[in-house]
Order: structure tokens, then C-alpha cells, then sequence
């Protein structure tokens, strides 16, 4: 039976902008419904609410639809917020935005065409996935010079929300050529910055595997008030 009073999440385990937002879900202690959805053939029920036929999308208990990763985040956070992340994301807020809209912008266009280069061939605007792969590389350089070998997160001892805004399309930069990433790119701080976040505790709650949803399926929650 479905429970009115718990929002439903429609989520792709892989997509950085699910990712990102399961994890402030887990730092805000919210249960929601989980439902994993398969991106090449998305359910009617999840188009229904939201046409861009993207995820994350949220569905409240009020019926508003949310479906956008920052919106689902920054709702999370003022619903219930123990680690006093936005209390510290204004004080970083201007560097916080800039950063983002460089990560969200300039880094995830280079991202896509460094991971899947033969996606974006009839773009004709580089010559290989590695000039892609090297101005996006730039963008790192912006976080390798903010980092602090002495600390393990960009402004400091714990984890912030730009942390976790971009750490997932970091992810996904190694993933397109683990090897190069681990063995010859040279951005020491960031290397140990993700692997600081591919080894914390709550994303790898965050990356548990679900089946993907029917409309027939029971519930499946997720999130800390989870019993």
C-alpha cells in the first residue's frame, strides 16, 4: 500500500544529479519512496507528473512536483538540516554559485563528450575526447587550488553543499578513463578529495542497488528514518 504522507522519488542510481540528491535526503534523515526508473524506457506515471522525462523528480504528499536536483536538495535542507550544512553554505554562498554554475555549465558540457564522444560526432567542434577531456580538466583546477592537503573537503574538516553538488560529475570524469585518472592526471588534492567521497559512509548508502519500478511493485523507502 502506498503511503500518502511519504514523497516519492524517482531516481537513476548512476545519474550524478539522483546522486547528489539521494545523499541530502540521507544527511536530512527524509524517507521517501524509491523508484528506480530505467532512463531508455521511462514509466508513464514519472512523465506524467514531469515531461522533461529526466530525474531526479519528486513527488510531495501535497502533490507538487519537484524536478530539479537543487530545488529537491534545497527543500531537503529546509525541511531538516542536523549537519548545519546551510548555515555554512551562506557563508561560502558566492564562491558556493560560482563554482556550481562552472561545474553544472562549462564542466558537465566536456563531461558528456569526454564520456561519450560518439554521442556528439555530428558536433564536429573537437577532434577527440581527450581535448574534451582537457578543458575539463581546467575546471578541476579551480577545486585542486582551493583544496588543502591538510583537510579533507573544500572548506575544511566537513563535507559542504558544494561538495556534494559536484563530487558526482567527478565521479563520472574518472569513470571515462579510470586509468588516465588514477595514474596520470597530476591533480593530487582532487584524487584524494574523491576518493574521500567515493569512501564516505554516506554515499555508499546512497549508491544501494534497487530492481527497477513497476506500477504492481510494493513500496521501497529510502533514507534514514528507514526501520
Amino acid at each position: 500500500m502506498i503511503d500518502n504522507k511519504i514523497p516519492i522519488l524517482y531516481s537513476f542510481r548512476r545519474c550524478p544529479y539522483a546522486m547528489r540528491t539521494r545523499i541530502f535526503l540521507l544527511l536530512s534523515n527524509i524517507k521517501v519512496e524509491i523508484r528506480e526508473v530505467k532512463l531508455s524506457s521511462k514509466p508513464k506515471e514519472m512523465i506524467d507528473i514531469s515531461k522533461k522525462g529526466t530525474v531526479p523528480v519528486m513527488l510531495l504528499p501535497n502533490q507538487k512536483v519537484i524536478d530539479e536536483s537543487i530545488e529537491i536538495m534545497d527543500w531537503a535542507l529546509d525541511l531538516s538540516d542536523p549537519l548545519d550544512i546551510n548555515y555554512k553554505n551562506k557563508i561560502h554562498e558566492k564562491e558556493t554559485k560560482e563554482v556550481l554554475k562552472i561545474f553544472e555549465g562549462e564542466f558537465k558540457h566536456h563531461l558528456d563528450r569526454y564520456k561519450y564522444f560518439s554521442r556528439y560526432n555530428n558536433e564536429n567542434r573537437l577532434n577527440n575526447k581527450e581535448e574534451h577531456r582537457n578543458i575539463a580538466l581546467e575546471n578541476l583546477k579551480i577545486i585542486e587550488n582551493k583544496l588543502n592537503k591538510n583537510y579533507p573537503w573544500i572548506f575544511g574538516k566537513k563535507i559542504s553543499y558544494l561538495d556534494i553538488a559536484i563530487l558526482p560529475f567527478v565521479r563520472q570524469y574518472r569513470i571515462a578513463d579510470i586509468n588516465w585518472f588514477d595514474n596520470n592526471m597530476d591533480l593530487i588534492n582532487v584524487s584524494k578529495w574523491l576518493q574521500e567521497f567515493l569512501e564516505w559512509d554516506v554515499f555508499i548508502d546512497s549508491m544501494k542497488k534497487y530492481k527497477l519500478w513497476g506500477p504492481s511493485d510494493s513500496p521501497t523507502y529510502f533514507g534514514n528514518q528507514v526501520e
